[in-house]
């Protein structure tokens, strides 16, 4: 295992959120080592997680696993430019299925009328991306966001979810 992350989401709040759904959701993710195949390199070597966020509002919750590409923003120019501040920073993008609890299918009318539709499948692509920083070698924090959605896959219907957060994380091996 590479690191534990655990966090604090808003549910359903974000840039192409529909908020009808509501909370403060708990966040916890597994990451694990990438494994040594020569084929996984090829695919640029990303790191396999697992997580959940559950919503304890009795909205919807949700368990997923990704492939997670981090990118270290420290490189020869930007870090003599940031005074070595870019030396911590990272990016991480992240895609994979996840399976929630959402109602797949509500109302025709109401979800032409309000956009508050049901998922339309109980298994749907979630998209993640995160800015964080490393400090004290083992430790991080980032901010997050993630959309899970059916979108563009022939969904009947296809409500969709975001959160927004912040997480912390505890790198188990350093390089």
């Amino acid at each position: 295992m590479r690191k534990v992350i655990f966090g604090i989401a808003l549910q359903d709040t974000g840039p192409i959120s529909d908020k009808n759904e509501s909370g403060i959701d708990p966040n916890w993710e597994l990451q694990f080592n990438p494994p040594g195949w020569k084929w996984w390199r090829w695919i640029g070597t990303p790191y396999t997680i697992v997580g959940v966020t559950p919503n304890f509002n009795g909205d919807t919750s949700a368990m997923y696993t990704a492939l997670n590409y981090e990118i270290s923003l420290s490189n020869k120019y930007t870090d003599a430019l940031t005074f070595n501040l870019t030396k911590t920073l990272f990016i991480s993008l992240a895609v994979g299925p996840a399976i929630h609890n959402g109602p797949l299918k509500k109302d025709e009318t109401r979800c032409k009328q309000t956009d508050d539709c049901g998922f339309g499948y109980r298994i749907m692509p979630r998209i993640f991306a995160e800015f964080g920083t490393y400090f004290l070698k083992n430790h991080g924090v980032s901010f997050f966001f993630d959309h899970m959605s059916a979108r563009g896959l022939g969904a009947p219907q296809n409500e969709g979810v975001d959160h927004l957060g912040v997480r912390y994380h505890y790198v188990f091996k350093t390089n």
